[in-house]
């Protein structure tokens, strides 16, 4: 008996892993999700804290390196989708996944993407800055999560320094990211509110916390057909 692969990629998928989607993430908890006595060793050695030992990764959760070609075939999906993903990627990065989307949609299909939005961050910072608040810069520094604000400690830190993933390493506004959208082939780029899309079930994976209230952008391109 064979397991139908779903049609919709979601790419960097975190806790939100629902039925009907290939839900991929590139985190070391996808692999200890599948490994429960890997995860208890950590724990007891003092390596993984046990705060994050205890969050939910569901072992259905494909791991990849998303800096890396997709491992599917030309015109495989209907739908791509994610959500805080391409910010944690090098420029050149995040361009080469786009493509990669492209390649790997049907011709008439749709990739979706939210980020954080560079442009209320920084509006958020004129305001804090105009008011007075010498905290504004640092504010923003936080807000932009480029860097941590002091150096992590431990096994699990050293982890951390060496892949850097949990940093931003390019931040878009809502023109930069359409921008990329074109760059890598897409047409009919636009900017898109929540939950209002071209992807049928986007209301499964989207999270309006990540996008209303300034905390994101979301872009929508379509493969030509």
């Amino acid at each position: 008996m064979t397991t139908e692969v779903p049609h919709r990629l979601h790419l960097g998928c975190g806790l939100t892993a629902p039925e009907g989607w290939l839900n991929v993430d590139g985190s070391l908890q996808v692999v200890l999700a599948r490994r429960p006595w890997l995860k208890r060793l950590l724990v007891f050695t003092g390596i993984l804290p046990p705060k994050q030992a205890a969050i939910p990764w569901r072992p259905s959760v494909v791991r990849l390196d998303l800096t890396r070609p997709l491992p599917y075939p030309t015109g495989s999906f209907s739908a791509v989708y994610s959500s805080h993903l391409l910010e944690h990627l090098y420029h050149d990065q995040a361009l080469a996944l786009l493509k990669e989307c492209h390649r790997v949609l049907r011709p008439g299909s749709v990739c979706r993407v939210v980020v954080p939005d560079l442009e209320a961050l920084v509006g958020d910072y004129s305001k804090a800055k105009a008011a007075g608040d010498v905290n504004a810069a640092s504010m923003l520094m936080e807000s932009m999560l480029m860097h941590d604000k002091g150096p992590r400690r431990g096994l699990l830190g050293h982890f951390y320094r060496i892949t850097a993933f949990h940093q931003h390493k390019w931040m878009y506004d809502a023109a930069s990211l359409m921008q990329m959208f074109t760059d890598a082939g897409f047409r009919s780029v636009r900017q898109a509110s929540c939950m209002e899309s071209a992807i049928a079930g986007v209301v499964e994976v989207e999270n309006p916390e990540r996008i209303l209230a300034g905390q994101g952008i979301v872009v929508e391109g379509v493969k030509e057909t």
